[in-house]
């Protein structure tokens, strides 16, 4: 009976003993079983785990990712690996994971980490690729890899009914000629990044049917930095201030600032603190954030 009993268990989770095999951006990797102990070394695979119902066992800077990216939000008790380009290697090396998934670094790293667990290493930005569809893929990638692919279809097409009610609600708000829109981070006292092409909130501009004011060429992250003067362009649309700031002496405490046309005749709003570079999911918070922000603003301002 308890040889039948077995059986039968193992007849009902055959995916549990099921190798998995995915591709990152070295080619086909294969495990024996979905790995349990997962280091996490980038926020946007932080980010993905998250969303797919996983809690990283170690994950790099907890403390500047409850800042940066915030949601969502990180349980305690993760261990701290260090920073995402230097992981601390004794750290990762006593919390024995199962893998070790990261994205975006240095390429001589990878056969160190690899001395400690395997890696999965994916190219989550690049100039040479749409990166929107890149975390897209990642995303599935991760569901396979853990054996929570279902989930992350699920998802990923529950994303797609989100912004398409995002869209339906922001054009009622602003009308049948929707206004340009453009986003930027504010990195210091005289500059700014905008985003551009290749960018994530790019992506999400487009996708609810917005155009940019100050458009910007394709690049691995889809940014550029500009000086604060250079704003001055976005002269008749909205203009979105992702948070948080870069930090130190910000441009909103300059003389500039209050005589730039967006400020002056309040076409200006605050996007709550999200991750502009994170995983496929970060595309609903990016979205969300903006619909925010740009309720704010009424019809009205558009025509100073």
């Amino acid at each position: 009976m308890r040889a039948l009993i077995a059986a039968l268990m193992l007849l009902a989770s055959p995916a549990l003993a099921d190798p998995v095999t995915i591709t990152d951006m070295r080619g086909p990797q294969t495990f024996a079983s979905p790995p349990q102990k997962i280091a996490a070394l980038d926020w946007s695979v932080t980010e993905a785990l998250l969303d797919l119902g996983l809690t990283p066992a170690g994950v790099a800077e907890p403390a500047a990712y409850a800042d940066w990216v915030v949601n969502p939000p990180l349980p305690p008790g993760a261990v701290d690996l260090g920073l995402r380009a230097e992981p601390n290697l004794e750290a990762l090396a006593a919390l024995h994971p199962d893998v070790i998934i990261t994205a975006d670094i240095d390429p001589a790293l990878v056969p160190v980490l690899e001395q400690i667990a395997p890696v999965v290493v994916f190219q989550a930005f690049d100039a040479n690729q749409d990166n929107a569809a890149a975390a897209q893929q990642i995303f599935l990638s991760l569901g396979t890899l853990t054996g929570t692919r279902a989930l992350a279809e699920q998802k990923l097409a529950a994303q797609e009914a989100t912004l398409d009610a995002i869209a339906k609600r922001l054009a009622e708000h602003f009308g049948a000629a929707l206004p340009k829109v453009t986003s930027i981070r504010l990195n210091d006292a005289t500059s700014a990044y905008v985003n551009g092409s290749n960018s994530m909130p790019e992506y999400v501009l487009k996708r609810l049917g917005f155009s940019n004011e100050l458009p910007q060429p394709n690049s691995r992250w889809g940014i550029t930095l500009v000086k604060a003067q250079d704003l001055a362009a976005a002269k008749t649309g909205i203009v979105l201030t992702i948070g948080p700031d870069m930090g130190g002496v910000g441009l909103r405490q300059t003389p500039i600032w209050a005589f730039l046309p967006f400020v002056k005749a309040g076409r200006l709003a605050d996007v709550a603190p999200v991750w502009s570079y994170g995983g496929a999911l970060s595309i609903t918070r990016l979205a969300q954030g903006f619909e925010a922000a740009l309720l704010t603003i009424p019809v009205a301002a558009l025509a100073q």
